[in-house]
């Protein structure tokens, strides 16, 4: 099946809002969509075949190969390592400190590190870079620790260190394939992009990648050729992921607290443009979040709801992950001056009240 591509907003629907004075003062279009093992949508709000990039939300695939090449276990790296395999981390100085020791032990350095260097999310990080304190690092990436995993890959099999960013590198080329199984898409009909990175990204339709995290949530029970043939590298990045929330992301990020607050029952990836997806192996689920506009303020509330109308963690759970990701918009007051909503409905899904 061919890709095309298309206005993003006309092909979205309405769902959140944010209210101010008890008007809607501004409305976020997107895409929410739920694909199951067998990769059928069974809910959907706006146009699940929007062809976006996949961008950070596809890091657990990508770190596929630094687990079945073996490279993750010759150099010893342990699950807290494979999850900044997988991530989009803020950057704090322990996040760095293991990324070095990771590139130490395969015999790199951060010199090796091709992904740029980017002011650090984590924010005393940044203050201390812009007053002078400390040099720019590629460390400080938030992408550094999927490139190291590709570093070990590429000396542990071997091959070329200095073109890993060309889209026609071995490596590249295998996880290409990787990516058309398990969003079960030909490799022809992947619009390849680049990433902030510098490393390639991949253009399909929001469906497939709800369909590529329902492989990552239950690989035993997709099909032949859609990601059971990497089911024990793929249970073994999702469970590093549960285990160490803080190395996907950092501390006090959503997608952090999404997985601590569910207990293992979620695995969440964000990435850039407003896209967020979930792996919910109980349920043997894939789920793709897109806000349009690019933006992440309304994750948490639409999220939220998604997991709300498909019936998946308890209202407990989900009002614990509001508290500290609340819809109320303060002002610099600190007074309550509105809040954002949701505003969709997903078609198929047994929504509950």
């Amino acid at each position: 099946m061919g890709v095309t591509q298309g206005d993003p907003v006309g092909m979205a629907t309405p769902i959140a809002e944010t209210t101010r004075g008890g008007i809607t003062e501004s409305i976020h279009h997107g895409v929410v969509v739920a694909v199951d093992a067998s990769g059928d949508v069974v809910a959907a709000a706006g146009d699940p075949e929007q062809v976006i990039f996949f961008r950070s939300s596809a890091k657990p695939f990508q770190a596929i190969p630094v687990v079945e090449s073996g490279a993750a276990d010759a150099f010893g790296f342990t699950p807290a390592e494979l999850a900044l395999c997988c991530a989009s981390h803020e950057a704090s100085p322990e996040h760095q400190r293991q990324v070095a020791g990771m590139l130490a032990r395969v015999g790199l350095s951060a010199a090796d590190l091709q992904c740029g260097c980017p002011l650090p999310m984590d924010e005393t990080e940044a203050a201390r870079i812009l007053l002078g304190e400390t040099e720019r690092s590629p460390l400080q990436c938030d992408c550094s620790g999927k490139h190291a995993g590709m570093l070990a890959t590429i000396v542990h099999e071997a091959m070329s260190r200095h073109d890993y960013l060309d889209p026609a590198h071995p490596l590249q080329r295998r996880i290409l394939g990787i990516m058309a199984e398990v969003m079960r898409v030909p490799e022809e009909d992947i619009v390849l992009g680049t990433d902030g990175c510098s490393l390639p990204t991949f253009g399909a339709p929001v469906r497939a990648f709800a369909t590529a995290f329902a492989a990552l949530a239950a690989p035993e029970q997709v099909p032949p050729g859609a990601g059971r043939e990497h089911a024990v590298a793929l249970d073994r990045l999702r469970e590093a992921m549960i285990a160490h929330p803080e190395n996907v992301a950092g501390h006090g990020q959503f997608v952090t607290d999404l997985m601590v607050l569910s207990e293992g029952r979620i695995a969440a990836k964000s990435g850039a443009e407003g896209l967020i997806c979930l792996a919910v192996p109980e349920r043997a689920l894939g789920i793709a979040i897109r806000v349009s506009d690019g933006s992440f303020r309304v994750h948490p509330d639409v999220t939220m709801a998604a997991l709300e109308q498909l019936d998946i963690l308890d209202a407990a759970t989900r009002a614990a992950i509001l508290k500290r990701h609340s819809p109320q918009l303060h002002n610099h007051n600190g007074r309550l001056v509105g809040e954002i909503r949701p505003v969709f409905r997903l078609e198929g899904a047994a929504i509950v009240a």
